[in-house]
């Protein structure tokens, strides 16, 4: 019986991080997401295993991808994505969440929309579809306003609010544990997540890095001024100075979640993803301005700005002003935090300690950020010169999504194909008759897997699917002896069709 893991939130950062990371432990993953103006659900999560396959230096698999919005009742899918949900996915990790801080409105809006709305919305379509497990990423800050110690099995208890998002994910939390799961849910409550402890990679540009993002908006009418102090980015807080943060890398946050959410002895409970140690908010504050001090330097290098005078001297009101307007929203997330009890965690992860974030992790953070603009503008996505499901001969099914021939059925789609690289992805094959045919995964009983390149080469005549799995570049895992068949089914896909010129 198949068992995929049903992943939403795949395009925001830790989401991008979970799909690595499941995918790369063997787990079965499809992905709920919505289209953006720019590009198809498919095309999304391409470009980002795309830069996955380069970073890790080789091709890794690919999701199964269902297009569709969280935001909608029974998530806007369709009558065959629905089917094939109930049939193949066993459990979901429920990643995707509204950040804003602030809905300024009715409960209509975000964050309310998405993290209490879309909640609702996917455990509906859990508990119709029959799935069992439910894993719900939700945050540390679902405490509110309280101090002292925190422990992993507080909830609700009265307490007040710093901003909307926190309420409304605390509210999201109740929606999940009564919706009367077969087993009981996990909850993963991460601390403010930053970017990657190595890499520094981030696409999120929210919560630490806000007065990061509003320093750089004011860079233009800074040259020949002195930097934004550190007192006035306390001040602008509300904040003493002897205030300190729960930082965590969204590397480890992966780690951890995965790592818990494929251990079944591990379910059940809720982990508090936060460090050891908390980073003071004062020295946040100054690598922050080291970070913009360097940055003009560097501008006035390169392009003969006027650079920012010394760190001494008064900032005009006007700029003051503009800066202590825009961190008002942000007041309450920069409060001293509270300590988080991390017994569960401690327990299940304690061979994955958190990387400590020191001043040196908090500098490369800041200059990534810079660098990358806050991710503005956007990398275009690009098309893969040869994509399985759009060059390959077959007919679409109902869904749009995966390849399928007029006459096939659920039944004899049972062979599983995983093609990993760029336009690669999770398939169904039937090696029966003189026509295989192409689906989505349902009763898989066998595997078959290989790379988009060799395909291709299969496909232009330069290897045959034979001498792959010689040399190892097709694999087939099957019980019953059908490796002969499969392997010939491959070559009669990938060369039942013209081939392009080069």
């Amino acid at each position: 019986m198949p068992n995929f893991m049903l992943l939403t939130g795949a395009t925001g950062l830790l989401g991008q991080y979970l799909l690595r990371d499941l995918l790369d432990r063997g787990t079965d993953v499809a992905v709920v997401v919505r289209p953006s103006r720019t590009a198809d659900a498919r095309a999304r999560i391409e470009a980002i295993m795309a830069r996955q396959d380069r970073l890790a230096g080789r091709y890794l698999r690919r999701p199964v991808v269902l297009p569709g919005d969280l935001s909608a009742q029974g998530l806007g899918l369709g009558p065959e994505d629905r089917r094939w949900i109930g049939r193949s996915c066993r459990s979901v990790l429920h990643n995707a969440a509204s950040l804003s801080f602030t809905s300024g409105g009715p409960r209509t809006e975000e964050p309310w929309k998405g993290n209490v709305g879309g909640t609702t919305n996917l455990v509906e379509l859990a508990c119709e579809l029959g799935i069992p497990t439910f894993h719900h990423v939700s945050t540390a800050y679902v405490c509110g306003l309280r101090t002292g110690r925190i422990l992993e099995s507080d909830g609700a208890c009265g307490q007040e609010f710093g901003n909307d998002y926190e309420a409304s994910k605390l509210e999201a939390e109740g929606i999940v544990r009564s919706a009367g799961f077969p087993e009981p849910p996990t909850v993963l409550r991460p601390a403010i997540i930053v970017g990657d402890s190595l890499t520094s990679y981030t696409s999120t540009f929210h919560g630490f890095y806000t007065p990061l993002r509003v320093m750089a908006a004011l860079l233009p009418s800074m040259a020949g001024l002195p930097p934004i102090p550190e007192a006035l980015w306390m001040a602008a807080l509300g904040l003493t100075g002897t205030e300190a943060k729960n930082l965590v890398p969204v590397d480890w946050v992966s780690r951890i979640a995965t790592h818990v959410v494929t251990n079944p002895r591990l379910h059940g409970d809720t982990y508090h993803l936060t460090p050891a140690h908390r980073v003071p908010v004062r020295e946040i504050a100054e690598v922050t301005k080291q970070s913009i001090v360097a940055k003009l330097a560097r501008q006035y290098q390169d392009r003969s700005a006027e650079p920012l005078a010394s760190t001494t001297g008064n900032l005009p009101d006007y700029l003051a002003n503009s800066f202590r307007d825009q961190m008002a929203t942000y007041t309450a997330y920069w409060r001293d935090d509270p300590e988080f009890d991390t017994a569960n965690t401690s327990a299940a992860a304690g061979h994955l300690p958190c990387p400590v974030v020191d001043a040196g992790m908090l500098r490369r953070l800041c200059d990534f950020a810079l660098d990358a603009n806050f991710g503005w503008p956007r990398p275009t996505v690009s098309v893969p010169s040869f994509d399985v499901e759009r060059d390959l001969p077959a007919v679409r099914t109902d869904r749009g999504t995966g390849l399928r021939s007029h006459d096939a059925t659920a039944a004899e789609c049972h062979v599983c194909l995983e093609v990993s690289g760029p336009g690669g992805g999770t398939w169904s094959l039937d090696a029966a008759g003189s026509h295989p045919r192409l689906g989505l995964p349902e009763g898989s009983d066998a595997r078959v897997r290989l790379s988009i390149h060799t395909l291709d080469e299969i496909r232009r005549g330069i290897i045959s699917a034979s001498e792959a799995f010689r040399h190892g570049r097709l694999v087939v895992f099957s019980a019953n002896g059908r490796t002969p068949d499969l392997v010939s089914a491959v070559q009669k896909i990938a060369t039942s069709t013209e081939v392009p010129p080069s």
